[in-house]
C-alpha cells in the first residue's frame, strides 16, 4: 500500500534540498580580474615612495619585490610575456616593435579565457598603444587608447562604474617616462615623486572598483605589477636593476603575505586565468604559474 504521507514528506525534502542548492549556487560570487600595470617601476623604488594605496593592497594581500621579469628587458619583451604566461622565445617579440609576435601559437589571456567562456568582458586600457598589438580579433571586447595617464585612469574608472566587465587590464606610462628623462634612481625625487603620483591614480581605481553596484557579489582579484626596472635613464639589460620587478595580488582568495618562491612576470596571465576558472591545457605550454591564490 502506498503511503502518500511519506512520499510528501519526500518531495518536500527533495524540494527544500533544490531550493538550497539552488539559492547556494546563486550566493556564489562571481571571479572577476583587475590588472594594473605600472610601467618602469622598480620594487625598491616603490617601496621608497609614499604609496599608501598601494601599501594597502600588498599589506593585505600576496607579494614579492623580488620577482623577475625577463632578461631582455624591453616594454614590447616583457609586457608581451606578462599577457601571454610565456618568455619570448616562444611568443617571439624581441623589442618594441612587436616583428612577427607568434600570437598564433602563444595569445593573449583574454583569448584562452573567451575560448572557454566567450561571454567574458575583457577590457583593454592603456596609455602605451603598442601594448595592444598582440591583441586578436574577438581578445577585447573592448580596446582603448589614451595618451595620458590621467585619461587611462578616467576611462578605467568610468568603466568600473558603468559597465559589467569581467577581466580588465590598464596600462600607465608616467613611471617609466620620468625614469627615461629623470632617472631611475632611488634618490630622484621626480622618479619617486612620478610613482606616488601614480599610487593616487591607483586609489582612485580601487576606490570606483569598491564603488560598483554589484561589488559585494563579485569575486575581484586585482594584479598590480610592471614590466621592467630601469638605472641611469634606461633599461634593456639583464642586470638586477632592469629584471627585478614586484609583484602584488589582492582579494579574498589570496593567502596573504610575501610570497616565497620564485615569482615571474609570466605569472600574471596564468594566475587570472586560474582565477577566471579557466581550464589551463597542458598544450598551452605556459611558462608561468599560478602566484599568490
Amino acid at each position: 500500500m502506498i503511503n502518500k504521507g511519506h512520499n510528501r514528506q519526500i518531495l518536500r525534502i527533495i524540494m527544500l534540498g533544490l531550493i538550497f542548492f539552488s539559492g547556494h549556487i546563486s550566493l556564489k560570487a562571481q571571479n572577476k580580474v583587475l590588472i594594473i600595470g605600472i610601467d618602469g617601476t622598480r620594487p625598491d623604488a616603490l617601496l621608497t615612495a609614499k604609496t599608501p594605496n598601494l601599501d594597502g593592497l600588498w599589506q593585505n594581500g600576496a607579494y614579492s619585490f623580488r620577482a623577475k621579469t625577463d632578461p631582455l628587458s624591453w616594454s614590447g619583451v616583457c609586457w608581451t610575456s606578462m599577457l601571454t604566461g610565456v618568455w619570448k622565445e616562444k611568443h617571439k617579440v624581441y623589442s618594441n616593435s612587436y616583428k612577427n609576435p607568434n600570437v598564433k601559437d602563444y595569445p593573449h589571456f583574454f583569448r584562452r579565457a573567451r575560448e572557454q567562456k566567450p561571454n567574458l568582458k575583457t577590457y583593454s586600457i592603456a596609455n602605451w598603444k603598442p601594448v595592444h598589438t598582440i591583441l586578436q580579433e574577438n581578445d577585447a571586447t573592448v580596446t582603448i587608447h589614451r595618451k595620458t595617464d590621467a585619461a587611462v585612469t578616467k576611462q578605467v574608472v568610468k568603466t568600473l562604474k558603468n559597465t559589467d566587465v569581467d577581466v580588465l587590464f590598464l596600462h600607465l606610462d608616467n613611471v617609466d617616462h620620468a625614469g627615461h628623462k629623470y632617472g631611475y634612481a632611488l634618490e630622484n625625487k621626480k622618479y619617486i615623486g612620478a610613482i606616488e603620483k601614480t599610487d593616487k591614480k591607483v586609489g582612485e581605481i580601487i576606490k570606483a572598483l569598491k564603488k560598483r553596484k554589484d561589488y559585494e557579489k563579485e569575486n575581484w582579484l586585482v594584479l598590480v605589477s610592471t614590466d621592467h626596472g630601469g638605472s641611469g635613464k634606461g633599461h634593456g639589460e639583464a642586470i638586477p636593476e632592469h629584471t627585478t620587478i614586484f609583484y602584488i595580488a589582492s582579494g579574498k582568495d589570496v593567502t596573504k603575505g610575501e610570497i616565497k618562491k620564485q615569482v615571474n612576470v609570466i605569472d600574471v596571465a596564468v594566475t587570472a586565468l586560474k582565477h577566471l576558472e579557466v581550464d589551463i591545457k597542458k598544450d598551452w605550454q605556459l611558462d608561468g604559474e599560478v602566484s599568490g591564490l
